[in-house]
């Protein structure tokens, strides 16, 4: 036993020389890292101050730390550009308030009489009181305009107004209230917008709480058709997804200079991010008619008529039991008495397939027909039957 402790002191004896060793050079190192290292407040807990260096470079070069509360980030341009349009045209944006009475019948109290509020947006169109903005907004029963319109400025001040032209067929109207010097904003032109660009909304969605309420997208299409009803059809519709919602109807679409390039007017239902405006030319044009004349007046041949295409030709062959000899035209279904189509011989039946020499197609007829001015001239090739035939008529105005 004795041999065998004694074994073990002499074994052990070497890593006892070894860990004082280690213990002496770790102390040194400490020793050194306190005094050269910096290290030395974070180990013993004193206060340690560093001299700063001198800057390299001119003061004026070098990057300084903000010395009192952090700002806002700094904006990028397409926040510069949203944020400047909404200050310059907000002013323009009015919020529309109607309201109809109607008479309901209650089996048990009888006759009553209940109003019916509506809300929309308008936008001056001229400093001396008139403003643009949807027919549908002031619109009460029956297609007749509201009992009451009320507008209701940028600065809050409300003003009666009477509708001075409405024309359905494109869902705009005109209303005039008792002010001069309002701001006017400024148009684009349609024609030349393209389809990704900015596009910003303003308008007074759902009801007064909201007011200018700025949404904005892009341009997500031009030319679009919206089937309204059986009896509206809107064409050349520019599509959006900049947020519209029920209220927005009637107010502005800008571009990111702030120039009008629509008036919103729809939205696709059962959709999130598909709106639809009034192309800014089209808009134009209207507003300036039914200031001026009350109404809008067309260039047209005062026929009602049938689009024809290859696939609802068959269907029509079928119907009306015999072959068509083209199934690519307008089929004439009516024609006004004394009116172009009438005074050239035109008839039910026959179907136009070329005006001036270039076919029709399949293209919607009024747009054709309204390329030219009222009191030009046509020359119109059509079947009747299966003879090919060709007349010459005088394009007319059309009134509502």
């Amino acid at each position: 036993m004795n041999q065998f402790r004694f074994d073990m002191h002499e074994r052990q004896f070497p890593f006892v020389i070894t860990a004082i060793i280690a213990g002496i050079v770790g102390a040194l190192m400490v020793v050194v890292a306190v005094k050269f290292t910096g290290f030395g407040p974070a180990l013993v807990g004193q206060t340690y101050t560093q001299p700063v260096p001198q800057p390299q470079q001119p003061l004026a070069q070098t990057q300084q730390q903000p010395t009192g509360p952090v700002n806002s980030l700094s904006l990028n341009e397409y926040e510069k550009a949203t944020i400047s349009v909404v200050k310059r045209v907000s002013p323009s944006v009015a919020m529309i308030t109607t309201s109809t009475v109607v008479e309901d019948f209650d089996f048990f109290t009888g006759p009553e009489l209940r109003n019916i509020q509506g809300l929309g947006t308008g936008l001056v169109y001229r400093s001396d009181g008139y403003l643009l903005t949807n027919n549908h907004v002031i619109s009460g029963l029956k297609g007749a305009a509201a009992d009451q319109i009320i507008v209701v400025l940028g600065d809050g001040k409300s003003y009666p107004a009477k509708v001075v032209g409405a024309d359905p067929q494109t869902d705009l109207a005109v209303l005039k209230i008792d002010h001069k010097n309002l701001p006017v904003p400024k148009w684009a032109n349609s024609d030349k917008i393209q389809e990704g660009q900015i596009a910003i909304a303003i308008g007074n969605p759902l009801d007064e709480q909201f007011r200018n309420t700025v949404t904005v997208g892009v341009v997500s299409a031009k030319g679009r058709e919206v089937v309204i009803n059986s009896d509206t059809v809107l064409r050349n519709m520019l599509q959006t997804d900049a947020s519209i919602n029920p209220g927005n109807s009637g107010g502005p679409l800008l571009n990111s200079s702030g120039l009008i390039i629509g008036i919103n007017t729809a939205i696709a239902a059962k959709s999130q991010g598909i709106g639809f405006a009034i192309p800014s030319n089209t808009a134009k044009t209207v507003a300036d008619q039914l200031i001026s004349k009350g109404y809008v007046s067309r260039p047209g041949l005062g026929i009602g008529y049938f689009i024809l295409t290859p696939e609802n030709a068959r269907v029509l062959e079928y119907r009306l039991q015999r072959k068509l000899p083209t199934d690519q035209g307008i089929l004439i279904v009516r024609v006004i008495k004394n009116a172009p189509a009438h005074l050239g011989g035109l008839i039910p039946g026959d179907i136009i397939i070329k005006i001036n020499g270039e076919t029709i197609g399949t293209g919607d007829f009024r747009e054709v027909i309204g390329k030219y001015k009222i009191g030009s001239k046509l020359k119109l090739d059509f079947y009747r039957g299966n003879e090919l035939k060709q007349v010459t008529v005088t394009i007319g105005e059309m009134k509502p």
